[in-house]
């Protein structure tokens, strides 16, 4: 691993977007305090706090599948990956620094909702456990964003599909409500969607759910192994040479 590397492209990649590019932190978070606006106003406050968790849930993995965009517009646009292909820098270090490059560009996000959460006392001590699972989450989202970002033929595709599978992880599945509205077999079905797995952890570690001892072992299970797959996933089989 190239620490040297992985920190100069967060500086490069991730403070410096923060820096020259903030009004793109707002945009991240138009849809998360809509989604909370609407759901406040609807249940008249009673899923307030669940909406306070998906918005959290939702800065990270939205902010994750942004890889498809951002590794897409590198790999055409800016041509980076040719020049690092001929160093010694491998696709693992690449996949590390555009993670962790993403997750400082999210910080502010982050921060807000945390905020939030001490603020209407959804998190205090649990706060550790909650970073570990959006932690994975991230890792899950970052590994399927950048495979799909390094087969994307042309970059007018790549923004477009970031956004529609940003909506498809994070509106429909159990985010921003509980998992038990959803019938059993739709639950079924949704269930290893990474962020309803992720929605379900933190709701039982905020309290906001009880579900049965198994369930939550078995679901943070599941999650490291998508972690683990997608993972592996980007480097094994993403594209890091030209044809």
């Amino acid at each position: 691993m190239r620490k040297d590397f992985i920190i100069a492209f967060i500086k490069f990649y991730g403070v410096s977007s923060l820096k020259r590019g903030y009004i793109y932190v707002l945009s991240y978070l138009v849809v998360p305090f809509s989604e909370l606006f609407l759901i406040y106003m609807i249940s008249k406050g009673a899923f307030l706090n669940f909406a306070i968790i998906g918005g959290l849930i939702t800065v990270v993995a939205g902010n994750g599948l942004t890889f498809i965009g951002d590794f897409a517009f590198l790999r055409l646009e800016v041509k980076i990956q040719d020049l690092l292909v001929a160093s010694e820098i491998s696709v693992s270090d690449y996949v590390l620094a555009l993670m962790f490059s993403n997750l400082v560009f999210s910080l502010p996000g982050i921060l807000v909702y945390l905020a939030l959460g001490f603020l209407f006392r959804l998190l205090n001590f649990n706060v550790i456990p909650v970073l570990a699972v959006l932690l994975l989450l991230l890792l899950v989202t970052s590994g399927i964003g950048f495979f799909i970002g390094s087969i994307i033929p042309h970059i007018r595709y790549s923004w477009g599909l970031a956004s529609v599978l940003s909506v498809l992880l994070t509106i429909l599945p159990p985010v921003f409500y509980p998992y038990y509205l959803l019938p059993q077999p739709v639950f079924r079905i949704v269930y290893f969607i990474p962020t309803t797995i992720a929605s379900l952890l933190i709701q039982q570690l905020t309290g906001l759910i009880s579900i049965p001892a198994d369930l939550v072992y078995q679901s943070v299970v599941v999650l490291i192994v998508e972690s683990t797959v997608f993972y592996y996933l980007s480097i094994k089989y993403s594209r890091w040479v030209s044809q």
